[in-house]
């Protein structure tokens, strides 16, 4: 069976490693940048009880200001309210921090990633939620107004607890450099991956986007050691089910279609339950056909370009946020219709959606 971009990316989604390891581009590419030093970026781990200890000594101070402070840049950025930002001071200091690239034109994985970790933020329960802030920085600064990431958050119901960031393309550039994110003029090459940060121990770590939503959530815990310790010390509490509309059930691999739809689709769209980011797909085979969907699924950029009617009645419908192309099969395209047809789907009843469905 061809290989999705999506199970590509699943694919080649990397363990844990150092920050500046994983990403180190050529030297060319920022000749005024000096060599830099490489701060560990280790998964962590449940059993460091020497975390939760409060420092004691000038030399813990300094090796914890090392990878924050002293590194982190701590130039002005703009959130999306309009909001004029330090980077360090105004965002990143004494938090932890779940920073991911995006932009707001990319027709690939940036919505899926965001619409993912908007149901991690929604799992998250209380406590943790308000303590944690996410942090989406745009690669594309320039056309990446305030107003047009508002108009980008929105889109994802997205209310608090979350900045999504622009600036001049100097500053972006020297985040992103710091960072790790060194895909150069080459947006459509950013990485998807995301790094957690916790200021107060200067702990980084590192995960995906395209993670199980359970193990991320487990993952952003772990970064307070506090919250590492409960978890040694008792089951850690069940992430919550979402506070989303449609938040779907654990996932059953006998039923067919399922995981793909969880991890393709289920971040901008319910079946049964209102629209989401997306149009609620309950009954979409019916009303556009099976053929329609597969082409849709599969290619939606090619029919967007070809004024395919029902495809331009959805970018309309939908201006800020598109179906972005995963690069899906017609295979995965035939396992996601077979989920979206399960007679148990297909009677479940639905909620007044705030628009009409597609």
């Amino acid at each position: 069976m061809p290989k999705s971009a999506l199970d590509v990316a699943f694919a080649t989604a990397l363990s844990v490693a150092a920050l500046i390891a994983w990403a180190q581009g050529p030297a060319a590419s920022r000749p005024a940048q000096p060599e830099l030093s490489q701060p560990e970026l280790s998964q962590p781990e449940l059993s460091q009880p020497e975390l939760s200890q409060p420092e004691s000594s000038q030399s813990e101070r300094s090796q914890s200001e090392r990878w924050g402070k002293e590194y982190l840049p701590n130039v002005p950025v703009i959130d999306h309210n309009g909001r004029p930002l330090k980077f360090y001071d105004d965002v990143i200091k004494g938090k932890i921090v779940v920073i991911s690239f995006v932009y707001t034109s990319c027709k690939n994985i940036c919505p899926l990633i965001v619409a993912r970790l908007a149901e991690v933020q929604s799992m998250l329960s209380e406590d943790v939620a308000r303590e944690v802030l996410f942090v989406s920085i745009s690669i594309d600064p320039i056309p990446d107004t305030p107003p047009k990431l508002k108009a980008y958050a929105d889109a994802f119901h997205i209310t608090s607890n979350w900045l999504f960031l622009t600036g001049t393309p100097d500053d972006i550039d020297l985040i992103r450099y710091k960072l790790g994110e060194r895909s150069g003029g080459v947006i459509v090459q950013h990485r998807n991956e995301v790094l957690l940060y916790n200021d107060k121990t200067s702990e980084w770590a590192r995960d995906s986007g395209f993670s199980d939503h359970t193990t991320l959530v487990a993952n952003i815990r772990a970064m307070n050691p506090q919250w590492r310790m409960a978890a040694t010390a008792q089951t850690p509490p069940a992430a919550h089910a979402g506070n989303h509309a449609g938040a779907m059930p654990p996932v059953d691999l006998h039923v067919k279609g399922q995981a793909l739809f969880i991890k393709g689709c289920a971040g901008c769209h319910t079946i049964g339950h209102g629209d989401k980011v997306g149009p609620d797909l309950k009954g979409v085979v019916a009303r556009r056909g099976r053929d329609w969907v597969s082409s849709y699924v599969t290619g939606p950029n090619k029919l967007r370009a070809a004024n395919d009617p029902a495809a331009v009645e959805l970018g309309l419908k939908y201006p800020t946020v598109r179906m972005p192309d995963l690069g899906l099969a017609e295979t995965d395209a035939d396992d996601i219709i077979s989920y979206l047809q399960r007679p148990a789907l297909a009677a479940a009843p639905a909620a007044p959606p705030p628009h009409a469905v597609p």
